[in-house]
């Protein structure tokens, strides 16, 4: 498959059917990830991909659990509650499910990082921060190049960012320290076909001079 026609066509998969997906396509996947590039050369991310259904299903009860706790403790309605856990947990119906973790990003040069330190007074995560937060940049990248991948592949994903505000929780089930929660992506071959997506104008979002 072209490249263009992946980019155009790939679209966000919520639905699966139980077909596993091979060990061999899911290396490539993430090393299609890892091979995106990142600030500083950082290589910023940590990966964990489950494939055991026990394991998937323990990760999502704790999604729940917090999820019900959290919109419960600010007065959500049940039936908002009820929607936030069916949009942060579906992954749990997908055959592979792709845990990314950010790390910590050392900038490569020093000597800006002692401006930013000792002059001007900036923690290390303002002066990321200045720069234009390039360690976020770098797993957006990074999980790109895997959604292309599984599309390439015949396969689908979803790019969930929701599960991310519970990040400890799911951190805490599946052992991860040193490492924040960044993005979750169920794989499985597609039990349905999306609708077209609506882009803007290219003269809306785009000024070339």
């Amino acid at each position: 498959m072209e490249l263009s026609e992946s980019i155009r066509n790939r679209r966000s998969i919520r639905k699966f059917t139980d077909e596993p997906i091979s060990k061999e396509d899911l290396r490539d996947i993430v090393q299609a990830g890892m091979n995106a590039p990142s600030g500083c050369n950082a290589q910023c991310w940590k990966f964990i991909v489950l494939t055991n259904k026990s394991k998937i299903d323990e990760v999502a009860n704790a999604l729940e659990k917090a999820t019900r706790t959290f919109y419960a403790s600010v007065g959500a309605t049940d039936e908002l509650i009820e929607s936030r856990v069916k949009l942060t947990t579906f992954f749990k119906k997908a055959p592979a499910v792709i845990f990314v973790f950010k790390t910590d990003m050392q900038y490569h040069d020093s000597r800006v990082t002692e401006i930013f330190t000792n002059h001007l007074g900036y923690s290390h995560e303002k002066m990321i921060d200045a720069m234009g937060n390039p360690e976020i940049l770098s797993i957006g990248a990074c999980v790109q190049n895997m959604l292309l991948t599984i599309h390439e592949k015949g396969l689908g994903a979803c790019w969930q960012c929701d599960p991310v505000l519970f990040g400890d929780d799911i951190c805490k089930v599946l052992n991860v320290t040193n490492a924040r929660l960044s993005s979750v992506i169920p794989v499985g071959v597609p039990a349905q076909t999306p609708r077209e997506k609506r882009l803007k104008s290219f003269d809306d979002v785009c000024t070339i001079m």
